[in-house]
């Protein structure tokens, strides 16, 4: 269990992972380009034709993936700036994936 609140680490059914630093260049600490950008979304299989809601632990960090989508032209992305914390502490338990169970 995570010391923030009792909330367990886990992730939202049907969400995808990119860490946040996958959209910075490790050595400037910078944004990648929009080219190296949209390949990281292809790769995770995400379409920015569809809508998009960028989620984190806590709401801060999905910025980078808006930030991302943005760069890449996609101007209407929502934040779930509840998040992980929100969702577990609301969720119906069937709608939770938690990592250690």
């Amino acid at each position: 269990m995570s010391r923030r609140q009792g909330i367990k680490s886990g992730h939202i059914p049907n969400s995808i992972n990119i860490p946040f630093t996958s959209f910075m260049n490790p050595e400037t600490l910078k944004m990648k380009s929009e080219k190296e950008i949209r390949c990281l979304f292809e790769d995770h299989n995400v379409d920015l034709n569809k809508p998009l809601v960028a989620t984190c632990g806590t709401g801060v960090t999905a910025c980078h993936v808006a930030l991302g989508a943005y760069i890449c032209g996609k101007e209407d992305v929502m934040i779930y700036d509840g998040s992980w914390v929100e969702w577990f502490t609301r969720a119906d338990p069937s709608n939770i994936i938690s990592e250690s169970n």
